[in-house]
This record gives structure tokens, sequence and C-alpha cells, in this order.
């Protein structure tokens, strides 16, 4: 092999992790967002049953917005419970996957980068409004 081969399939294994570390992180990301929807549903409670005083479909409309929670929080356990089950044989580069995510550092956990500013090439950032 020609080094600069060499220097490939090294880079190429250091950016290697194992897929149950993968699954676990992105468990653990789906366990954030769930709390975060729990937190929101508990600020947002007063308005919603403000609101529905007024117009009852509101009620049931915002009965979604626990419903995608739940969904987020079972994802997140269900990851978790694979995470251990995955071969220590199975290594992946998150890498390329973390390129489609729009959010830097979110992409950059991904990715097991410390820099949060790593993937700062995946995409945007958070947008406010």
């Amino acid at each position: 092999m020609m080094n600069a081969e060499i220097e490939s399939v090294e880079i190429s294994r250091r950016s290697q992790v194992h897929m149950g570390d993968v699954l676990g992180r992105v468990g653990h990301e789906l366990s954030h967002l769930a709390r975060l929807l729990a937190h929101l549903e508990i600020l947002l409670g007063p308005l919603i049953v403000e609101a529905a005083g007024r117009d009852a479909a509101v009620l049931r409309h915002m009965q979604g917005f626990d419903h995608i929670g739940q969904k987020v929080s079972g994802l997140a356990d269900f990851l978790a419970a694979l995470a251990p089950a995955a071969s220590d044989q199975w290594m992946l580069d998150p890498t390329e996957a973390a390129r489609v995510v729009t959010l830097a550092d979110l992409a950059s956990r991904l990715v097991f980068e410390e820099d949060q500013n790593a993937c700062a090439t995946a995409g945007g950032d958070c947008e406010l409004f």
C-alpha cells in the first residue's frame, strides 16, 4: 500500500465508532428532546386550558403535542435498549450522516466531536423567533 492509502485507512478507522455508541447517543438526544417537550407542556398548560375554554378543539389539537412527546420518549427508550445489544464488531463513521443535520451543535454530538464548532459545515444553527 502507498503511504496516502495507508493514511486514508488510518483516518477512516479513527472516525469509526461502535454502532451501540451511536444508538446510545441518538437515544440520549431523543431523551433530551422528550424532557424539553415535557417542560414546554408544563409552561404552555395554563395557556392551553385558557384557550380551550373558548374553543374545545384547541385541547384536542394540543393533545397531539403530548403524543409527540410520548413517541419521542418511546424512541429514546427503544434506542437505549438496542444500544447494549449492538455487536462490538459493528463499526461505522457517522460523519457523512451528521452532515444532513442542520444544527451544528447536534451534528457535532452525533459524530462524537468534542469541539462544538467542528461540524459547522454541516449546516446552520438554531433559528429563534
